[in-house]
Formats: C-alpha cells, structure tokens, sequence
C-alpha cells in the first residue's frame, strides 16, 4: 500500500476518490463563500490537488493561477476542473520555491498542501514556517491556510507536535483561527475502509471497518490574514 506522499505524487484516482466523499455536507464551501469575497478576485493557489478547493470558489474569481509539484494531480485537476479552463492557468512549483513566483494576487490559498511541507521538513522546521508566511502574505492582500484538524478523532486538535507548531505560528503571525467540520460519508463501511486506508493506512482502515464506520469524522482548520 503506498503511503500518503506517494499517493499525492502518483495515485490522483485515489485521492480523487479519497476527497470527493469529503465534507458531504459542504461546509468548506459555506464557510468560504460566506466569509471571503471572490468576485472579481485574483487568485494564487498553491498545492491544488485534484481541484477540491478551487471548485469552492472558481465560479466567482476572475483568473486563477494553480501550482502544484505533481504532474499527476494536475493532469486530474485540469479534467475535474475541465469547465473553467479558460480562467486557469497551471504551473509546476514545489512550495519550497514560492519567492520564484512573480505574480501577485488578491487573495492566496492552499488547502492540505503546506502542512506536508512541514511535516517532511525536520532540521529546519521553524525557517520553512517562516517563509510559508511571508513568501504568501508579501504576495496578497487576504491569505487563507486550510489545513487538518484530524481524521477519524472526537475532537479538533493538531495532529502532532509539528502541524501544532506551524498553527501556533500562524496565530502569532496575525492569522485568525477558524474550525470546522469536514466529515466524510461513505456508503457502507467497506468502502469506507479501502478509500481512507488506501491515504491514511492500514490503521485506520481496520478501525474504520472494525467499528463499522460509514461517516468517518474530519475537523479543518481554516486561518486567515489580512
């Protein structure tokens, strides 16, 4: 079973699969529509994936620049995304090189993207942070970081010391701290069992599938800067 990063780089069915039986009851899309203005907007965002945010605000934004260092999740992206090409344009970047990019944009956004970029990064965790930061906010007037608040848990709260790192440095860096409920919905366990243990593994797909779960629980952290 591949492991998480590798599905990023070359699995996009998968994870296609994985996040279109994410926030069935569209939260994401409610919180994002109702809290921040597109019409008309500028947008830059980084790690799109398989398209799963974007298609939150696409209808409204005038032109969209998308980056991703996996040619496989945007290839999906382009397809998922196939009715608004004409407002999207892609680039191959991986978020370590962002002062590489010379556009500037209303608003920036990145959703379960540079969280990964935290993870990996050991030795030199705390500069990464700082760069995510002022590599985004010197680039546009409104940033928004979406990023997990845990999977298959009762509560919100980082999972691990080095996303909770990165989230306490947002907040003290200006951003405002939203949670909400992302959940999944699935149509028997089973299902349930492959698709999450297919990203999240083998752990959580025997938990999934011993408790017979068909809803699996999500909280997202969205943080904001003006």
């Amino acid at each position: 079973m591949p492991n998480m990063f590798e599905v990023y780089q070359s699995y996009s069915d998968l994870y296609d699969e994985l996040v279109n039986h994410e926030d069935y009851n569209n939260n994401l899309y409610k919180f994002l529509n109702n809290n921040i203005q597109w019409e008309n907007k500028i947008v830059g965002e980084f790690g799109i994936g398989t398209g799963r945010v974007t298609k939150n605000y696409i209808d409204k934004a005038q032109k969209v620049f998308v980056y991703d260092n996996s040619q496989n999740m945007i290839d999906k992206a382009k397809i998922n995304l196939s009715k608004w090409s004409d407002k999207i344009e892609y680039s191959i970047l991986d978020n370590k090189q962002i002062n590489s990019v010379e556009n500037k944009f209303d608003i920036i956004i990145e959703g379960w993207s540079f969280g990964h970029l935290v993870v990996q990064d050991n030795e030199t965790r705390a500069q990464t942070i700082q760069m995510l930061i002022k590599e985004t906010t010197k680039r546009a007037d409104k940033v928004i970081f979406i990023e997990t608040m845990g999977t298959n848990v009762e509560s919100s709260n980082p999972p691990g010391e080095k996303l909770a790192q990165f989230y306490h440095a947002l907040v003290d860096n200006g951003f405002k701290e939203y949670i909400i409920e992302t959940d999944y919905k699935f149509s028997n366990h089973e299902e349930a069992g492959r698709i999450m243990g297919g990203f999240f593994g083998d752990s959580m797909k025997n938990d999934i599938i011993q408790r017979k779960l068909e809803i699996i629980k999500e909280f997202t952290g969205i943080w904001i800067y003006n």
